[in-house]
């Protein structure tokens, strides 16, 4: 009798779907929102410089780095979809650093419950 290879494959729990799916929808909002904060600066930049004399380069960091640190966390959640646990690591370090330089606490309490909600769907992760 041949020998088949059986391959097992992790079934996502739905709880972590529902997080996946709440993530990509949050982080592509805030990469979204960041790159037209970008954008706008850039807007903004040009207008000034023409009409003032001034820029507001100095702005534009912020942004930037909000645009990175969405991304990040957007691909945190792409790889916990895949039930990744380098995805869970990747989320926690964008959402510590999209608190540390958004100072909001609606960040804050945002960033808390989804990574203890991430936390709870750990051992699902490989």
């Amino acid at each position: 009798m041949e020998e088949q290879n059986v391959q097992v494959t992790a079934k996502r729990p739905g709880f972590l779907t529902v997080l996946c799916i709440l993530t990509f929808i949050g982080s592509g909002l805030g990469v979204l929102f960041s790159l037209l904060g970008i954008f706008g600066l850039g807007a903004m930049n040009s207008f000034l410089s023409n009409y003032g004399g001034v820029t507001a380069e100095a702005g534009m960091l912020k942004p930037i780095l909000m645009t990175i640190f969405s991304a990040a966390s957007l691909y945190g959640a792409v790889m916990m979809w895949q039930l990744k646990k380098m995805g869970y690591y990747l989320y926690v370090a964008a959402q510590i650093l999209i608190v540390a330089f958004g100072w909001s606490i609606m960040a804050l309490v945002f960033a808390l419950l989804f990574i203890i909600l991430y936390g709870l769907n750990f051992k699902h992760l490989q």
